[in-house]
């Protein structure tokens, strides 16, 4: 599967590209002051591509600031919506999707660096996305937790029509979403990190979904759980607020020339 990320300015998605690569996909990345007809061209499947009916997944990546002052953020997301382009959205990425659809994304407590437990919906543990996450073996499918890792200080409580809520913590903030009728799903958490244990695979599972292709083989999952970015710190889960280490030493490095996987490049524009 061929990913196109929109790179947000933001180290968090080399771990990304990371991640991607280790579950078997190429990855190229132009960051959002590329023009979005970069990235529409970029979209357009190849002939192999669509020899197989595939089309390659739209990635919008963390970043800083609002998504309304994200380059060519915004103008994607919409014509992702419009052209039925299969998009994740991941932390800044989905705030976009917010935006996008209507709704508003604004100051919320900040979380920086640390493991969270949030609330899957009953649409959630529905979702084929989350779906493998619920022990078949209980009766009820209610009240379902996953642990990800929360770093924002921007958030939604409350989302537009054409968004269903997936998980959200126990204060209301919305921590993933689908749309209702476009291939699009979004999470306010980061997958890639290793404070989100079953990242690698729900990012293997919402790939599948949103591209409508076989999951990844349980060996690269399991390969990508074994080397989730910033192994080291992987006691650094429970660190106490005080204690809580910078962004920089719960992800990977994000030199590109030193971490660079075989299937990445780094898209150019003119």
């Amino acid at each position: 599967m061929r990913v196109i990320m929109l790179d947000n300015h933001d180290s968090f998605a080399y771990n990304l590209v990371d991640l991607f690569t280790t579950l078997g996909h190429e990855v190229d990345v132009y960051r959002n002051s590329a023009p979005a007809e970069t990235f529409k061209r970029a979209l357009e499947p190849t002939d192999a591509e669509r020899a197989v009916g595939i089309r390659p997944l739209l990635c919008l990546s963390p970043g800083p600031g609002h998504p309304r002052t994200s380059g060519c953020l915004m103008e994607m997301v919409r014509w992702a919506i419009e052209s039925d382009v299969p998009t994740l959205g991941i932390c800044l990425g989905f705030q976009a999707m917010v935006e996008a659809c209507g709704g508003t994304v604004d100051r919320v407590p900040a979380i920086h660096g640390k493991t969270w437990t949030v609330n899957l919906t009953n649409d959630g543990v529905k979702h084929p996305g989350f779906a493998h996450l619920v022990d078949a073996r209980r009766e009820s499918d209610t009240a379902l937790t996953i642990d990800v890792a929360r770093y924002h200080s921007l958030g939604t409580r409350e989302l537009p029509s054409d968004l269903v809520a997936l998980a959200s913590t126990s204060e209301s903030i919305v921590m993933a979403a689908a749309h209702r009728t476009s291939p699009m799903v979004g999470v306010q958490f980061h997958p890639e990190s290793i404070l989100t244990p079953q990242g690698p695979s729900m990012m293997n599972a919402l790939i599948a979904y949103l591209t409508r292709q076989p999951q990844a083989s349980e060996s690269a999952v399991v390969t990508a759980d074994s080397t989730h970015p910033c192994e080291s710190h992987s006691n650094s889960a429970h660190t106490p607020a005080s204690e809580t280490p910078m962004a920089s030493e719960f992800f990977a490095s994000p030199n590109v020339s030193d971490h660079r996987p075989s299937h990445f490049s780094l898209g150019r524009h003119s």
